[in-house]
């Protein structure tokens, strides 16, 4: 018997706080409406057409609407898109109710925007779950949308912050290092202690690392957040070495590790960003260069098997192979003397991968068997661009 009593327990399906509007000029129906739908927390209101409906909503608000489709005056289509025009209802959920089981009716009812479509006769206890699911999806899906606006504004507001930071930081440094410059330099005479004229090279040095460091670390953010949108340029790959080459920091200079720069015998250009790559190839060589016990760095620019564009930097004196296609003797050659280079470029890796990234390309790292590492910024053969002399 307790068995039985469990089974047929009554429980309301509407469990959560509604209110329902239902538009339909059957008034024996409306009431039925609200002795099955009404539960302690779901109130049932009802309009007799779609005028009426029109004006209820207008006056207070719902979380759902039942609205039948043939009434007098307005009929459910037209209250449905009436609704749909004004921003209020745009998303507010209309569950359609009809005692028509035609194809036309049903297709019209979707494509003005109902959520849902029930045929009469009623089954209450369906409709309810009815109601409840799409109470339900309409309210993650406005949660899903209020999140996704939310992000878009931290986006934003990320995005001005940043712009605004670099902006902010950029006139103090430039005002420190350009007196450090005039005090190092002595512009208005000999100062009397040389010590002073050293502080202010430290100065002016450490000014310089952090810079450079703030901008690779707010352009880092801004790519991450997508923000920031790449050129599209024709650009000679080995001009792009020469630019990497260009960019190394001032203290790379007076390092003791030889740097081997090997460019491509077959020249070819790229559809690239120029100043981010060659940005990119800098930090890499940077951190290579960086790296504890490294005694040479190898950079080698080649196009492999495939035909994609491969920059190799290999960290530990060992000289790099030429890539499938590419003749191995070089015909450009060059070495420098270059040391330890400043530290805390920990952005550098996750840079240089990011504008590989954007570039269709991706940014890949190995250990050799004479502890070597190799690092390869890949960039696809679409983007490779052969003259007819370098073909020939």
């Amino acid at each position: 018997m307790s068995g039985r009593n469990s089974a047929t327990h009554w429980t309301f399906v509407l469990d959560e706080a509604t209110r329902v509007l239902f538009v339909d000029d059957d008034l024996i129906l409306a009431e039925f409406a609200k002795v099955h739908l009404s539960t302690p927390v779901t109130s049932v209101e009802a309009a007799t057409n779609g005028v009426e409906g029109w004006e209820r909503l207008c006056a207070q608000p719902f979380d759902i609407v039942l609205l039948d489709i043939e009434m007098p005056t307005l009929d459910g289509f037209g209250l449905l898109e009436k609704m749909r025009a004004d921003p209020r209802f745009k998303r507010l959920p209309v569950v359609m109710l009809t005692g028509r089981e035609d194809i036309a009716s049903i297709d019209r009812a979707f494509q003005l925007g109902a959520n849902s479509f029930i045929t009469k006769p009623i089954n209450w206890r369906q409709l309810s779950y009815s109601l409840r699911y799409v109470l339900r999806n309409t309210r993650m899906e406005s949660e899903l949308q209020h999140e996704r606006r939310r992000a878009e504004e931290l986006d934003q507001l990320t995005s001005n912050l940043l712009s605004l930071i670099r902006l902010e930081a950029r006139t103090p440094l430039d005002t420190i290092i350009g007196f450090s410059d005039c005090i190092a330099q002595q512009i208005n005479g000999p100062i009397a202690n040389p010590a002073y004229v050293n502080y202010a090279e430290q100065i002016g040095v450490a000014a310089h690392q952090l810079q450079t460091t703030f901008v690779d670390l707010t352009q880092y953010a801004q790519l991450s957040l997508g923000d920031a949108k790449l050129a599209q340029d024709e650009y000679p790959a080995n001009a792009v070495v020469d630019a990497a080459l260009a960019g190394l920091s001032p203290e790379a200079a007076q390092a003791q590790a030889a740097l081997n720069v090997v460019k491509s015998p077959a020249p070819f250009s790229l559809l690239c960003d120029r100043v981010w790559l060659a940005r990119a190839l800098c930090h890499l060589l940077e951190s290579a260069l960086c790296k504890s016990g490294v005694s040479a760095v190898a950079l080698h620019v080649a196009r492999n098997a495939e035909g994609a564009a491969v920059f190799s930097i290999i960290a530990g004196g060992a000289s790099p192979k030429a890539a499938d296609g590419d003749d191995p003797t070089p015909e450009l050659h060059e070495t420098r003397s270059v040391g330890s280079v400043r530290r805390g470029l920990g952005v550098g890796l996750p840079f240089a991968r990011r504008i590989a990234e954007l570039h269709d390309g991706a940014l890949l790292e190995r250990a050799g068997e004479k502890g070597e590492t190799t690092v390869e910024l890949i960039l696809p053969a679409r983007r490779v661009c052969v003259s007819s002399e370098s073909r020939s």
